[in-house]
């Protein structure tokens, strides 16, 4: 089976399936995207999605890392993205922790960092994601400014999460490492790769900075680059896997062939298809496209909203 990651290199939620992959000594091909609109080879596999990084399996494509890393732990049962001897008790906590990481963490990190440095990227970064989740254009002053704002936020989770590693453990939830790891390395992971290592956001975090090294040391498998025109050629030669039917009624009112848009809750970009199918966890659309032929494109519904579309 070819499993194909459509990420760029800074992309911190990529990073964290990166490491699921390598965690699981998997094989893999790694087509770089650009990290700002346009995405001209990208879209046509996602049916208009546009966060980083999508899964490509032949024709069905995985949106979202909750989903791909459930995808990845289905694929490749061992080692477990939970360990533990009580698998849901560590999936449950594991849950947690990683809505913490992303939504607590990551962003008064992240949007710490690219203001301490916002003249290292390009103006038409900031006004991408300004566009991306509904805000006003800023200039590039503007956004170095916020950074004193968020830079009180960021430490004081960065301390939280000094707080949650004991020196008696070698990762979060005990001697072997799991997907909590992978989630929370995200945001110092992404504050080190943009601020450098003497970043004094992550200064006197000594265990931090312990974890950080064994949770890298864990690599990101083998990796083999594949060009996007390949990648929309295999999705072209490939048939989407079939998805299952049930009797699942969607509060939302869509229901199987119902043309239907799928946003995330926190963004302006959706994807577009024929919904194929939908229950309490996932949803799939099939899309249609010249260049990538005919797709399944997936989705959790943790974090997403789906609607008719209206003609």
């Amino acid at each position: 089976m070819q499993l194909i990651l459509h990420h760029y290199d800074f992309s911190s939620f990529s990073e964290k399936v990166r490491l699921v992959l390598g965690y699981k000594r998997l094989d893999w091909f790694a087509v770089e995207i650009p990290a700002i609109e346009p995405k001209p080879d990208y879209t046509p596999l996602t049916a208009g999605y546009r966060r980083t990084p999508a899964l490509q399996i032949g024709a069905d494509i995985y949106c979202d890392t909750h989903l791909i890393c459930s995808v990845l732990d289905e694929l490749a049962p061992t080692p477990s993205l939970y360990p533990g001897a009580a698998p849901a008790h560590a999936r449950a906590c594991a849950e947690a922790l990683v809505a913490w990481a992303e939504q607590q963490l990551f962003w008064p990190c992240a949007l710490y960092i690219t203001g301490r440095h916002a003249a290292r990227f390009p103006l038409a970064f900031h006004l991408d994601r300004a566009r991306l989740h509904g805000r006003p254009a800023p200039s590039v002053a503007q956004v170095e400014r916020s950074a004193a704002k968020y830079l009180p936020q960021a430490r004081q989770r960065l301390e939280c999460l000094e707080d949650l590693l004991r020196e008696d453990r070698a990762f979060v939830m005990g001697d072997e490492p799991g997907l909590v790891d992978f989630a929370l390395y995200e945001a110092p992971w992404f504050v080190r790769r943009i601020g450098g290592d003497d970043e004094p956001l992550l200064a006197d975090l000594p265990r931090l900075h312990g974890w950080m090294e064994r949770v890298a040391a864990i690599g990101h498998g083998t990796m083999t680059p594949l060009t996007a025109s390949a990648a929309l050629a295999v999705a072209r030669a490939s048939t989407p896997r079939g998805v299952p039917r049930n009797d699942y009624v969607a509060p939302e009112g869509v229901a199987i062939g119902d043309r239907v848009t799928v946003t995330p809750f926190d963004e302006i970009a959706p994807a577009t298809g024929t919904l194929a199918a939908i229950d309490a966890r996932r949803l799939s659309v099939h899309a249609q496209s010249e260049r990538a032929g005919a797709v399944v494109v997936h989705f959790p519904r943790l974090g997403y909203r789906v609607s008719r579309t209206r003609i």
